[in-house]
């Protein structure tokens, strides 16, 4: 062949090359650019829905196994007004009053009496009166009984021993010298008393 032929051939297959390499690369660019459309990524689970799914049923299950509250007792006597309660120490010779909760003398409604070191007494004051309910529950005494009780001005014996009618667990119900029902309960027995009282108007 003549050597015209073999350059132009040689030419010819070099074109051809450079047309398929170029060709190629359209292709790649096109493969890279559209490469999500022919290749969609798959969407992840969605953990993050999963465990919060997971917890609020844990939560739900949690509330569902809670125990129910107990309903609040309900209030004994809640018909009639309260005029005074709480707490108190009943010292030893000291006189106390019962509608305002206090140790005074004027207007007192017992004397917490101590005759020697071992005999003890409590000792109504200015007509006040006292009944002995016994070892009951402080909210079991209703108003009601209150309003029958026979109460008496006379001692309570306290002295310690078999003859005290007010050991610890005690409830006493009174109507003090103005008058107004109460009751209080013995929560602590001895030289000194330590008590809880109601007075209601």
């Amino acid at each position: 062949m003549p050597e015209p032929e073999k350059a132009r051939d040689s030419s010819n297959r070099v074109q051809i090359a450079v047309a398929l390499i170029g060709l190629l690369g359209v292709i790649a660019t096109a493969l890279i650019s559209n490469w999500n459309n022919f290749f969609p990524k798959r969407a992840p689970a969605p953990a993050a829905s999963i465990a919060s799914s997971t917890t609020s049923g844990s939560a739900a299950a949690k509330r569902i196994e809670r125990p129910p509250r107990d309903p609040e007792p309900p209030q004994q006597d809640s018909e009639h007004k309260v005029h005074s309660n709480g707490h108190m120490v009943i010292r030893a010779t000291y006189l106390y009053d019962l509608d305002s909760g206090v140790e005074q003398e004027a207007g007192a409604d017992f004397w917490w009496e101590h005759q020697t070191m071992k005999t003890w007494f409590l000792t109504p004051e200015n007509g006040a009166a006292f009944y002995v309910v016994g070892p009951v529950k402080f909210e079991s005494v209703k108003w009601s009984e209150m309003e029958r009780f026979p109460y008496s001005t006379d001692k309570i014996n306290a002295t310690e021993g078999p003859s005290n009618r007010i050991p610890a667990g005690t409830v006493v119900a009174y109507r003090t010298h103005k008058g107004r029902l109460g009751k209080l309960i013995v929560d602590d027995y001895g030289s000194n008393l330590n008590i809880r009282w109601r007075t209601f108007d």
